[in-house]
């Protein structure tokens, strides 16, 4: 038999212990693998065994709970299931099932002339505890994150969402190395055609290998080559659940403290969970400031290079004479000097992220400070080419989600060359086959876009809790009704 574990070869479990045991040493690679562990026993004169990795199972509940009471003799019961002081037995046939509760850190328990496997819980292995999220930090939100556990993480999912509704399949991806991804769901308010989507995706990965939720995600998404992400990821357990209970499905990856969202829309990427226990005056002013900060970060290199080059009349007098000055002895053009700047500016961040701790974050700060000051000062760039940057590093880092600043990256690079060459033509005629080009993306079937200002889901402004009436519409949920119109009784006799 060959040693790689390939599901779907249709072996069963025998009624013979040495051919059950055979075909598990076969598959394991025993004795040479030294993390397989057979241990052998007699029940009532029969022979019999169980199997487990070690450090994936625990040993101690494998000898308290399965072996002790199989090997006390004073009045046991013939009844294996009686016997066995586990939380969870199942009987298993399928012996593929029982390789990979194995793999998962399970035990399985084996018997002369019983053609079915037990599969006892015995999972025990070292985890990260839940701590605070490190990307998605909030002031007055939940100070909770998902770990690389998936039962923990879906445990902290039913901590939120006390519904019996809330759902979790199992969906095995990789054939060599079978990671475990959980499709999470709120049954009666998800349209099950996502989920069936979303599981068909999933079944249809047809790989050896699969590392992280960040491989998965390019495996499921709708448009492959995108600069702009059709699925999102958050760290929080609170933002999964109030996305859970929009509609939404949730992927969560065993080993990755990240969890997948779908389907999305561009502007759900840019609000946050803690803007919902913000009032909607203060939330609203939070997402205008973040609105312009993202279009800083896409625009602002573009439009100073337009208006310096070919309209220096939108500039006053004074200003323009202060730009002009600043590059008197810069020696290549603006476009230049914008896309010299920005790659010196993506280098030190990069650096930044890479170096450990504090010093990472340290180094990036005053790292900046001294190359935009010595860059000055040795008339490579201009003051005005700097601050420019500056804020627009600054709208990057209010872009809530990390793959969309990238995203913004690269287009803001578009930008540039479009207005460097072309003035604010170019600008515009780049801004509107972007914007044809988003309205073409899709989620899992659904609209990439819905209006800004639109009652679905505003973006802005922020409506009050109490107006919430409605689940997106591009979800199609089964209870599309969030609330009554009059969601506050107690107000209805004042």
């Amino acid at each position: 038999m060959n040693n790689e574990f390939k599901k779907g070869r249709d072996m069963e479990i025998q009624s013979s212990v040495l051919k059950n045991r055979e075909m598990f040493e076969q598959t394991f690679n025993y004795p040479t693998n030294k993390d397989i562990v057979f241990r052998d026993f007699k029940f009532l004169s029969k022979d019999g065994f169980v199997v487990y990795i070690d450090g994936m199972a625990g040993g101690d509940k494998i000898s308290d709970f399965i072996l002790r009471p199989l090997l006390n003799k004073d009045g046991i019961s013939r009844d294996l299931k009686s016997i066995l002081q586990i939380s969870s037995l199942i009987e298993e046939t399928d012996f593929d099932e029982a390789v990979s509760a194995i793999l998962q850190g399970d035990c399985v328990l084996c018997m002369d002339g019983d053609a079915n496997a037990y599969v006892c819980e015995t999972k025990s292995f070292d985890k990260r505890g839940v701590e605070k999220p490190q990307v998605e930090s909030s002031i007055v939100g939940a100070l909770e994150a998902f770990t690389e556990t998936l039962r923990t993480n879906t445990t902290l999912l039913h901590r939120i969402i006390k519904n019996p509704g809330l759902t979790t399949e199992m969906v095995a991806v990789g054939k060599l190395n079978n990671l475990t991804c959980g499709v999470v769901y709120v049954n009666g308010v998800v349209n099950m055609e996502f989920v069936e989507e979303v599981k068909r995706r999933l079944k249809g990965i047809d790989t050896d290998f699969v590392q992280s939720g960040g491989m998965i995600e390019q495996f499921i998404e709708d448009h492959d080559s995108s600069l702009f992400q059709t699925v999102t990821t958050t760290e929080r357990p609170d933002n999964t659940a109030a996305l859970l209970m929009q509609g939404r499905i949730a992927i969560i990856v065993d080993g990755s403290p990240r969890v997948i969202i779908a389907p999305i829309t561009l502007f759900s990427m840019l609000k946050t969970s803690e803007e919902s226990a913000l009032r909607a005056p203060f939330a609203s002013a939070v997402r205008a400031i973040r609105i312009i900060a993202v279009l800083s970060a896409f625009l602002m290199p573009a439009l100073y290079l337009a208006i310096t080059t070919y309209h220096p009349e939108m500039i006053p007098a004074s200003l323009l004479l202060s730009i002009a000055k600043s590059r008197v002895n810069i020696p290549y053009p603006a476009l230049v000097e914008l896309l010299v700047m920005e790659f010196a500016f993506e280098l030190i961040r990069e650096a930044g992220r890479h170096i450990p701790g504090a010093l990472g974050s340290t180094i990036g700060i005053v790292g900046g400070l001294i190359l935009g000051e010595a860059a000055v000062s040795a008339g490579f760039v201009s003051q005005g080419c700097v601050i420019v940057i500056a804020f627009t590093g600054l709208g990057n880092f209010a872009i809530p989600q990390y793959q969309l600043a990238f995203t913004a990256q690269l287009i803001r690079i578009l930008f540039i060359i479009c207005a460097g060459f072309f003035g604010f033509l170019g600008i515009g005629l780049a801004f509107v086959v972007l914007v044809g080009y988003v309205n073409s993306l899709t989620s899992f079937g659904t609209d990439y876009v819905n209006p800004v200002f639109s009652g679905d889901a505003p973006l802005f402004p922020k409506q009050p809790v109490w107006e919430y009436e409605n689940r997106p519409s591009a979800l199609r949920a089964k209870k599309p009704q969030y609330q009554p119109i009059i969601s506050r009784i107690w107000k209805k006799g004042n």
